[in-house]
């Protein structure tokens, strides 16, 4: 399972640091965040790093009013769902394909997808065309279907059934999946993750490839199902969806606190967390082990206080996300039962070190991963019995 760089607000010279570290990657550029002149730019310098990229055309709400995003060319000038015909679905395509992924030189070509609360016969509909006039259009390059999914309907196991039987009909490479999550940052509903497991399951199953986009550490439980890869980036609204971000700006960017992520405990602290720790003695509990070969975080166990230190918000986004790839990367062994056990004994050590940890002052807040630990255990145990049979037989081939 591979890690891909949600693009975020201002994230340009991060990506280029990271696949320039990596020698390799794919980035997921964002309309929003980005006009095409950026993209060429950005996409130039990833591919001297021997990266890739793919745009996500973000068409989630026809509505959005975000002044950058509906600036694009695809973007359609007048959206009316009665009249989204197959000449306007050809016309967004050919756009699409023409001025972004052949200019941008895309790994493969996302297809717009729709926010969705309800799987039926015109979603179906809407989905056909789609793919259809996108077969035309687009001749090279593998197409990933875009499922954008709201919470209701990741909550609902009959409509992600449904869902699984209208995707069989349908003749395409992958999926970039895009789940509303149920509640904050590190979801608390074991029936959504368990959900998402399944709905991922299934689709590899049927020989697909698979990307979830907008996703943290707490996916990487995902390594159960053998996606091919989670997209993270550097702000929350990178991490988790929300359909918030594509109208006018918002306010800033959220909170500012810089957080550290102790990839052992699953954990992201905010640094005077990290002072406390080091008043208690427990700070080189903290570190990062050296196998991760992260730099970014090296100067908060520089041996001053980690609150004194020049420790900024882009080392703080560079050290998360290079963690979360390692991590990603090693998620997946060579069976299910392995990747099961692996998984398991993660999640284990990350209770026992966040558990001490709170023993002694140092609390991750709401990015706790002890507060959300049984919510992920509880989920893996009943997708083991409920695909996991499956899965030990098809591991290999899928």
């Amino acid at each position: 399972m591979d890690l891909h760089l949600q693009y975020g607000y201002n994230m340009g010279p991060l990506c280029k640091d990271l696949i320039k570290k990596w020698n390799e990657g794919l980035v997921i550029l964002s309309p929003r965040d980005m006009e095409l002149d950026q993209m060429k730019k950005l996409s130039k310098e990833i591919g001297k790093s021997n990266g890739e990229v793919v745009l996500d055309p973000q068409f989630y709400i026809p509505r959005a009013d975000h002044y950058r995003l509906i600036s694009h060319s695809f973007w359609p000038d007048q959206y009316d769902s009665a009249l989204f015909n197959r000449g306007d679905v050809n016309l967004m395509l050919t756009n699409l394909k023409r001025d972004y992924n052949d200019v941008l030189n895309t790994k493969f070509f996302i297809l717009p997808g729709l926010f969705t609360n309800i799987v039926n016969d015109d979603w179906f509909n809407f989905q056909s065309i789609l793919l259809e006039e996108a077969n035309k259009v687009e001749k090279q390059k593998d197409i990933y279907i875009t499922l954008c999914l709201s919470k209701e309907l990741m909550n609902n196991e009959s409509d992600l059934h449904d869902l699984l039987e209208y995707l069989e009909e349908m003749e395409y490479e992958g999926c970039y999946l895009v789940p509303e999550p149920s509640t904050s940052y590190l979801t608390q509903d074991p029936i959504w993750l368990l959900n998402l497991l399944d709905l991922t399951a299934g689709l590899k199953l049927k020989g697909k490839k698979v990307i979830v986009g907008y996703s943290n550490h707490q996916h990487l439980i995902l390594a159960l199902s053998k996606i091919d890869g989670i997209a993270s980036g550097n702000w929350l609204n990178t991490r988790n969806f929300n359909t918030q971000k594509f109208n006018n700006p918002e306010s800033g960017n959220g909170r500012r606190s810089k957080w550290y992520y102790c990839p052992q405990a699953l954990t992201e602290y905010q640094i005077p967390f990290l002072d406390i720790a080091k008043r208690t003695g427990l700070l080189d509990s903290l570190k990062t082990d050296p196998t991760y070969n992260s730099n970014f975080s090296d100067i908060l166990f520089s041996g001053a206080q980690p609150t004194t230190v020049n420790y900024g918000e882009r080392d703080s986004f560079a050290h998360y996300l290079h963690c979360l790839k390692k991590q990603a990367n090693i998620a997946v062994k060579n069976s299910f039962e392995l990747t099961k056990n692996s998984l398991n004994m993660e999640i284990e050590t990350a209770i026992l070190l966040t558990e001490e940890f709170k023993r002694n002052g140092i609390n991750g807040r709401d990015r706790d991963y002890g507060n959300i630990a049984d919510i992920n255990l509880s989920a893996i145990a009943a997708f083991n019995v409920i695909r996991g049979l499956s899965l030990n037989h098809n591991w290999n081939n899928i």
